[in-house]
């Protein structure tokens, strides 16, 4: 089958439209389609074929390791991929221009003329590079990877060019153009599906993987994504598990440290130097305050990646009991971190509503930054904050933004004369927890109020059986600490929609993932189960003993069975083989001690009468021929010999021994 006219120029300029090169790509098509207009042509041999084919690979590898070499990057293959109909030109222009419109196919690979040592007198296989060839401009224009739809439209003319010249003449080119119509718009339908399932897919392997290698907050530091453009999505990862044993309004809020200095879209924890916590009771008891009546407890089932990490907590903890760990910590701010601990830390924390973990406010905790300060003080004076004690600005501001903002996982670029955070406030007002609670903290200190950055996580999910509650990742959560009464508060300003948003965006996969968290932190539990290491790990060394027992007891059935097998084996051949034990042996055992050697083919009757001839054995009334028929009728005979015959064989055998001594 020929190759349309002009499609291969036609494909070269869609290649070159696609890499950004269309007068290469123009000057290529005009060489390769200016062959059917000129009557110039060469006559090339196999051998001319050849080394063109030798020049092309040598320009392939030439430009791979160049872009290997300038690129130093994966990327210098998917270049020179692009640049691949450029390598083949050479070869394709020869064909065209050639006196024959096929190629010998064994000019293009090596191993094929290795194998024609000897002259071939049938017809060589050949080819037509022109279709081959229109599909690597194809593959490299697709690897180019604009993702336009004028591609796939260039893709599909170009697809139905190709297409045409094929069909059948007697069908119907109506049908045929609606039935290519049909099978691009499923296709193209395809594409994008298959791309969102790629993307999709890309995501939850991210997610998955960097699951194992989650890290935890860091104490003295933590960037927001306040500024960035995209869309943020947390996985749904189960991070640990927690149990109330008090009635607590949820969300409960658990959090895991706090920051008092903001600075470019960073918050920082100032002159926050951990100190060491002294337990009390045996060591698994630590308290935080001493003589205080707990309005509440929980049971935590926290990971400790390494033994150490920080502990998600209410603000207003006041002891953690059961928690076997060498050392615990405290910073200033109330973030609390452990070390030398269980993988899996079961603990139960106590907390009391007029208590906090956090020290005294200090003059960071009313710190803005100038650059923030003109949104800041619009706000104040609208609301008429300055005026207002305390506890009503708490109520003036909550309400301020309830009203008037709202929750969003899409990061948007806002304008470039202010920061993220004033454009939030001034303009777009819709964000995620993080600029709510950036927003709230500063604008709580520009009206006189102390607050501090807190992130940790929100508490909202029981889990299927209805007796934990299950915290994932995208539980993360970010709020306001405020200094209200003489001790630190919660106050979260984030619209209460964050929560139902976040759990729409949860995977289909979400069960299958939850089935295999609960079955890790059943294991874990059992493995680390309540006084630490030891007592879990007591009887771990009965699983690898438990598991040897298995192919061991499966080994031992087969041996005996195959010992049982063979004895059954021999018992029933001599059962069913009988004259095993013969007398008549001990004669052919006597006679070969003699000398008289049994030739390889001879037959025990054709071997005694040549014996018999020779008379070296001639005892008067026994004979070796008789014995040897009641021997045959003993071995050989179905029916067998009678108890007198075989007491004769038994007689006559042991007469002709005693006197061939």
């Amino acid at each position: 089958m020929k190759i349309p006219p002009l499609i291969l120029g036609a494909c070269l300029l869609f290649w070159g439209w696609q890499i950004g090169q269309w007068p290469l790509a123009a000057v290529m098509a005009l060489v390769l389609e200016g062959s059917r207009v000129t009557k110039f042509r060469l006559d090339l041999s196999q051998s001319d074929f050849t080394l063109i084919n030798n020049l092309c690979v040598l320009l392939f590898v030439g430009m791979f390791v160049y872009f290997l070499v300038f690129r130093r990057s994966a990327q210098a293959i998917l270049v020179v991929l692009q640049w691949l109909p450029l390598t083949v030109f050479p070869l394709l222009m020869a064909q065209v221009y050639s006196t024959s419109d096929r190629i010998d196919i064994s000019a293009l690979f090596t191993f094929i003329r290795r194998k024609r040592t000897k002259p071939r007198h049938d017809r060589p296989a050949t080819i037509n590079l022109a279709f081959p060839y229109f599909g690597v401009c194809i593959l490299s224009a697709s690897a180019a990877n604009v993702r336009s739809d004028w591609f796939y439209m260039g893709l599909f003319a170009l697809i139905v060019w190709g297409l045409w010249s094929a069909r059948q003449k007697r069908s119907s080119p109506f049908l045929w153009v609606i039935l290519m119509v049909v099978s691009g718009t499923l296709g193209y339908v395809g594409h994008v599906g298959l791309h969102h399932l790629q993307t999709s897919l890309e995501q939850k392997t991210a997610d998955w993987y960097l699951s194992f290698f989650r890290k935890d907050a860091d104490p003295s530091k933590t960037r927001t994504a306040i500024g960035d453009v995209g869309s943020l999505k947390l996985s749904d990862h189960i991070l640990f598990r927690v149990k109330s044993e008090s009635e607590y309004k949820r969300p409960i809020l658990l959090r895991e440290a706090s920051y008092d200095a903001y600075r470019s879209s960073i918050w920082f924890a100032s002159h926050a130097r951990f100190e060491e916590v002294n337990p009390h009771r045996g060591g698994a008891t630590w308290k935080f305050r001493s003589g205080s009546n707990a309005d509440g407890s929980l049971i935590v089932y926290a990971p400790l990646r390494k033994g150490r990490g920080l502990l998600p907590l209410p603000v207003n903890t006041v002891e953690i009991a059961n928690l076997p760990v060498l050392q615990m910590k405290k910073n200033r701010l109330g973030t609390v971190k452990v070390e030398e601990g269980p993988g899996l830390a079961t603990y139960r924390v106590r907390f009391d509503d007029d208590s906090s973990l956090g020290g005294p406010p200090t003059e960071t905790d009313l710190l803005v930054p100038e650059s923030e300060r003109d949104a800041l003080s619009g706000i104040i004076q609208d609301l008429n904050l300055a005026t207002l004690p305390p506890k009503k600005v708490l109520k003036q501001v909550s309400a301020y933004f309830q009203k008037n903002f709202k929750y969003s996982l899409s990061l948007t670029d806002g304008k470039q004369s202010v920061t993220p955070l004033s454009d939030f406030l001034a303009r777009s007002r819709s964000g995620h927890c993080e600029y709510f609670a950036t927003a709230t903290t500063l604008l709580l200190r520009e009206a006189g109020v102390p607050a501090r950055y807190v992130v940790g996580y929100s508490v909202q999910e029981l889990s299927n059986d209805k007796k934990l509650f299950v915290v994932r990742e995208r539980h993360a959560h970010a709020w306001v600490q405020v200094y209200l009464d003489g001790t630190w508060q919660n106050f979260d300003t984030t619209p209460a929609s964050w929560v139902h948003i976040e759990k729409e965006e949860a995977s289909l996969l979400e069960p299958v993932y939850d089935l295999w968290s609960w079955c890790t932190f059943k294991v874990s539990k059992w493995r680390w189960r309540e006084k630490g290491e030891g007592r879990g790990l007591k009887y771990v060394w009965l699983l690898p003993v438990a598991l040897l027992l298995v192919p061991a007891r499966r080994l031992y059935s087969r041996k005996k069975l195959k010992y049982t097998e063979k004895g059954r084996e021999i018992a029933k051949m001599a059962e069913v083989t009988p004259g095993l034990d013969s007398e008549f042996y001990l004669i052919e055992k006597r006679l070969m001690d003699s000398g008289f050697i049994r030739y390889p083919g001879e037959s025990l009757s054709e071997w005694v009468k040549r014996i018999e001839i020779t008379g070296a054995f001639s005892i008067p009334d026994v004979s070796l021929h008789s014995m040897l028929a009641l021997h045959y009728r003993y071995r050989f005979d179905p029916e067998g010999i009678t108890l007198s015959e075989r007491t004769k064989l038994k007689s006559l055998v042991h007469a002709w021994l005693h006197d061939c001594k």
